[in-house]
């Protein structure tokens, strides 16, 4: 016979049994109210699901979600649209129903046995609402700004000898048979930030904060200097002649360099890419993974570089400004060593000070850049790869991170000074 529930533990039956019913009409009001049509919702929502697998559930679990999951979907698939969007709302649909779950599961459950769940909850939670934020916060520098840089960044990448943003759009629509797997890929970003926390959940029995605080870092001041630098790229900045002709080079240095006005619906998503710094620190911080992740992540974070040009959402300086950008949160973010360590303030310094002065190159460099492609190809060559190189050579961001090697050595270290 089952041993008798501690009062003290847990909530009487009836409060549960209330409680979750709540929850229930929640997820439906969740469901019929919320657009799981949009990725940042079915994905952001979607995201809970990988992390309850990560931590290895029952088959009884993965049932029971799925079959919710299922449930849910009948009032979220109102409408097929086309494959991947029909994948955002299964994904949201499986991601609501694994939230409930585990609320329910909370609710249920012995007050000792909840620390299991919260680790699952917590974070995903909390991913789920920074992702909410992060749309609302887009629209912000809308606001604030009608006008934009986009003639600045055009001509900068202009300035290469052609413009690569254009190119990768002409690439794409030339092959119409990738455009699914470039939504895939480019919506699925918060998707990869799931995945990402997931990765490392077995090696903590406690919610890994400081993953979602780099991730949260780098779009709070990412959103900063999107008023700082506003930009909405060529799609928007240039949609009569984006994909379809360059813009000859010849003709760059004869601007007329000004902010150009931009509908404020459209948002001011540069400078920086952050598609392309989140891609980035999902790809730094692989480095204690498996093989196969290291490689899904590189391969993942040029899938992004091509993405966020192909679609007219960035222009190729958002991509080599958010190098040092990025280089320049990972080592903000840095948990392994003190921050007067030279090891982590000297790249935040050195990250930030490149990120800073390409901003500053685009807004008053721009007739210097145009006096020959090389000093602009070469100027993003040395900044880029001293960003990548850096970036691999930073200590871990927390221990957990470490490589097998480098925990042996700490080891190793420690016994002999002891």
């Amino acid at each position: 016979m089952a041993a008798a529930e501690n009062p003290a533990s847990a909530l009487p039956i009836a409060i549960r049994t209330a409680v979750i019913a709540c929850l229930v009409v929640l997820a439906d009001v969740a469901a019929l109210h919320l657009d799981f049509r949009q990725p940042f919702v079915g994905y952001g929502i979607g995201g809970a699901c990988l992390l309850l697998l990560a931590s290895r559930p029952s088959w009884r679990q993965v049932v029971i979600v799925i079959v919710a999951g299922a449930m849910i979907a009948f009032f979220v698939v109102r409408r097929i649209e086309d494959a991947v969007t029909l994948v955002i709302q299964l994904t949201g649909s499986l991601g609501l129903a694994t939230l409930l779950f585990l609320c329910c599961k909370v609710v249920w459950e012995p007050r000792e046995a909840r620390s299991a769940t919260f680790r699952i909850l917590l974070p995903s939670s909390v991913l789920t609402f920074m992702i909410f934020g992060s749309v609302y916060s887009l629209n912000m520098a809308s606001y604030l700004h009608a006008k934009t840089f986009d003639l600045y960044t055009f001509v900068f990448d202009g300035s290469l000898g052609f413009q690569p943003s254009f190119a990768c759009g002409r690439a794409l629509a030339a092959n119409s048979w990738m455009i699914p797997l470039v939504r895939l890929t480019y919506e699925g970003i918060v998707l990869a930030m799931a995945a990402f926390y997931a990765a490392f959940m077995a090696r903590r029995q406690k919610p890994i904060w400081e993953l979602i605080e780099l991730l949260f870092a780098a779009a709070m001041v990412g959103y900063l200097f999107f008023s700082v630098f506003p930009v909405c790229g060529p799609r928007y900045g240039f949609p009569a002649s984006f994909p379809g002709a360059d813009f000859p080079y010849s003709r760059l240095a004869g601007l007329n360099l000004q902010r150009i006005p931009v509908d404020w619906l459209i948002p001011r998503n540069g400078v920086p890419s952050l598609h392309f710094t989140w891609a980035l620190l999902i790809w730094w911080n692989t480095r204690s993974l498996p093989r196969w992740g290291r490689v899904t992540a590189t391969a993942f974070v040029l899938a992004t570089a091509f993405d966020t040009m192909a679609t007219g959402e960035h222009y190729v300086f958002d991509l080599i400004a958010a190098l040092p950008f990025a280089l320049c949160m990972q080592a903000s973010m840095i948990r392994t060593v003190a921050f007067r360590n030279r090891e982590r303030w000297l790249p935040v310094l050195c990250g930030g000070s490149m990120f800073l002065g390409w901003l500053a190159l685009c807004r008053f460099g721009l007739p210097l850049l145009l006096q020959s492609p090389f000093l602009p190809w070469s100027l993003a060559l040395a900044s880029s790869a001293i960003s990548i190189v850096w970036a691999f050579r930073l200590p871990a961001l927390i221990p957990e991170m470490q490589s097998r090697v480098a925990s042996q050595a700490k080891v190793k270290a420690v016994a002999a000074t002891a």
